[in-house]
């Protein structure tokens, strides 16, 4: 015979005695009923079940009394829980949830406080009666604190601080279920069978099994009743969670949910039944701490993920300072519910496995590997918080001195364009450091790699001396002010609109679109033309017949009409200033003029000047000489022309001579 063998058999065989000696001991207790009622029946005893009475008596009336619901005082915590919205509105509605827990909470502490007063003012006497006083104040503590939960989650009179998200109509089923449920399992097994116990263990036990027995049969028709609604809750969450592992969790919980319970009330029926008390308690409470655990566990999850689906509102004045803070922080809150579900998951799992006793999760945090770990972990979250904290500080102090609207007014382009490479620096030196300090937080000697990193640089700095150059150069060419985002220059022979500036090089677009990124190396002499003013400066070509006070006074009249222009006449900011005249070419007698402009206008305004200048000759017959050619067939001493012979052609050949 194998040795499975010999435990069933024997398992079997110690079954089967135990069950004679139980039915035995039935059969005993019941034959001498009579004698024990007769035996108890006495004036004493009379009097122990008077005080009993009068416990029980002003025990349940100070409990119908503190179990009053506070209406106005729950109502008020509803409305202040819904009374915000986004993120707040969360955190109000878990606030709420946990001061109605503390109303609650206070009425059964005050209950048990005058139960256990009058048993040590010695209101209840004798062994017996002193037994069920204490078991009916037990009961009464646990149906109240079950039925407390049952409404914190349920909320059927509140829907604003309900736990479970269900409507009302299932919310206020399930509760009347609950409440019809819970006296029974309670006040049955927790004072009705341990008070016939002390007497009669083997009755005790028969009614603890009757009592068992009706509990699960009204917790299948509960389960029964609940797996459709319920399911669907788990299904919608399901749909709403991003990760692929919860998403899994919740499919599997969504089908077989009612079978854990279902299984979990049979555990602690056999363990009631057929185990000592302290089996069934221990039972009980680690099945109650996981349950307890999970919700716990699922509800912050829940939190945390309202949280995170909040919008996020940025108080009005800080809004208009920092326009760009509400995104920063959208881009960080997922990362942020990540990391908090990762957290919550371990410390859950760590507790539930604590309370079954896989390992011992106190011993191990006061163990120096523990609290290696943990100060790790707390060492990273610190440093991970303080390099996010900085970072969104020094973001949004660049933000705010961008800002034209606030601070001390517009920055000036070398001023943005400083703030730019300097926020890109900062982001660099925040990373190197954070992680620095979390390899140091893991353990990790850095003193190695910040050796080997001065290396590597030197190895890198003489082998790029054209980088560092190109660094050193665009770093002082910044510090002179000479260039600016949106500056039309000419650097190492390109002209082009500056449109990016990095710490090596800059990006110039010239007028055919073309982007040209020229190393700052590479760049002897910087041409700004867009740099505080320019001229518009134009030589003007006019007949040698023409007169040239009239040709000024021309130019004076073309000015005046640029002046007035809706275009550019704003952009105009100096008198014109003529030159005279400054070359007698071959065909033309040239005049200069110059006119002051906006920064960066001075071609828009020449544009415009050259037009009206075109305008302005034609109306006055100004002659503007184009090149052209003048034959001159000589002349003789007596100043006679020579003739010239003319002949008309036709087709490339001489023309037929008139007859």
């Amino acid at each position: 015979m194998s040795i499975e063998s010999m435990d069933i058999a024997s398992f079997i065989s110690a079954g089967r005695e135990g069950l004679t000696q139980w039915a035995n001991m039935l059969i005993a207790e019941l034959s001498g009923l009579d004698r024990l009622i007769a035996a108890t029946v006495s004036m004493e005893s009379a009097v122990a079940a008077g005080r009993l009475v009068v416990f029980l008596a002003l025990v349940t009336a100070v409990s119908q009394l503190t179990a009053r619901r506070p209406g106005r005082a729950l109502a008020g915590l509803e409305h202040w829980a819904l009374a915000s919205q986004g993120a707040m509105a969360s955190i109000r509605r878990l606030l709420g949830l946990l001061g109605r827990l503390g109303i609650e909470t206070l009425g059964i502490a005050l209950m048990l406080g005058v139960g256990y007063a009058l048993l040590m003012l010695g209101l209840v006497t004798g062994e017996v009666p002193r037994v069920a006083a204490l078991h009916y104040l037990l009961a009464l503590a646990m149906l109240r604190s079950l039925s407390m939960a049952t409404r914190v989650a349920l909320a059927p009179d509140y829907p604003g601080l309900r736990m479970v998200p269900l409507a009302d109509a299932p919310a206020a089923s399930w509760q009347a279920s609950i409440k019809a449920l819970l006296p029974l399992a309670v006040f049955g097994l927790v004072l009705v069978v341990p008070s016939i116990a002390v007497v009669l263990p083997a009755t005790g036990q028969l009614l603890e099994a009757i009592v068992l027995a009706l509990v699960l049969l009204q917790l299948k028709r509960l389960l029964a009743s609940a797996h459709p609604p319920v399911s669907t809750v788990i299904r919608t969450q399901r749909a709403r969670t991003p990760g692929m592992l919860s998403r899994g969790l919740l499919f599997v919980l969504g089908i077989a949910w009612h079978w854990g319970v279902g299984l979990a009330a049979l555990i602690l029926a056999a363990v009631a039944l057929l185990g000592p008390p302290s089996a069934l308690i221990d039972t009980g409470l680690a099945i109650g701490a996981t349950i307890a655990i999970g919700l716990v566990a699922g509800l912050l999850g829940h939190w945390v993920g309202l949280f995170a689906r909040s919008p996020v509102h940025v108080p009005p004045p800080a809004r208009a300072r920092l326009p760009m803070l509400e995104q920063r922080l959208r881009h960080w809150i997922p990362l942020i519910q990540r990391t908090a579900n990762a957290l919550i998951t371990a410390a859950a799992v760590g507790l539930i496995g604590h309370v079954w006793g896989v390992w011992n999760l106190w011993a191990w945090l006061a163990s120096p590997a523990g609290q290696s770990v943990v100060g790790a972990l707390a060492g990273l979250l610190g440093v991970a918080i303080l390099s996010l904290a900085a970072w969104l500080a020094a973001a949004s102090w660049i933000e705010d001195r961008l800002n034209p609207d606030t601070g001390s007014g517009a920055p000036g382009a070398r001023e943005k364009t400083l703030l730019a490479l300097f926020r890109n620096a900062l982001a660099i030196v925040i990373v190197t450091l954070g992680v620095m300090v979390a390899l140091s937080e893991l353990g990790i000697d850095i003193g190695p790699l910040l050796a080997g990193a001065g290396v590597i640089g030197l190895a890198v700095g003489f082998g790029a001396q054209k980088l560092v150059q190109d660094i050193i150069t665009g770093v002082f060419i910044q510090l002179e002010d000479a260039i600016h985002t949106d500056d039309f220059i000419t650097a190492a022979g390109i002209s082009g609109t500056v449109e990016r500036l990095s710490i090596r090089s800059l990006g110039l677009r010239d007028l055919t679109g073309t982007l040209h990124v020229v190393p700052f190396s590479s760049v002897d002499t910087v041409s700004n033309y867009t740099r505080d003013f320019g001229y518009h400066l134009g030589e003007y070509g006019v007949a040698y017949r023409e007169n040239i006070g009239e040709v000024v006074n021309h130019l004076h009249k073309a000015y005046e009409r640029l002046k007035a222009d809706e275009a550019v006449g704003d952009e105009v900011t100096g008198a014109l200033e003529v030159d005279g005249v400054t070359a007698l070419a071959d065909s033309s007698v040239n005049i200069r003029v110059r006119i002051r402009t906006a920064a960066g206008m001075q071609w828009a305004v020449g544009r415009a000047y050259n037009r009206l200048v075109k305008e302005v000759f034609d109306e006055a017959g100004i002659e503007i000489p184009y090149p052209h050619m003048t034959l001159y067939f000589g002349e003789d001493k007596t100043g006679n022309a020579p003739a010239a012979r003319v002949a008309l052609t036709q087709g490339g050949k001489p023309a037929a001579e008139d007859e």
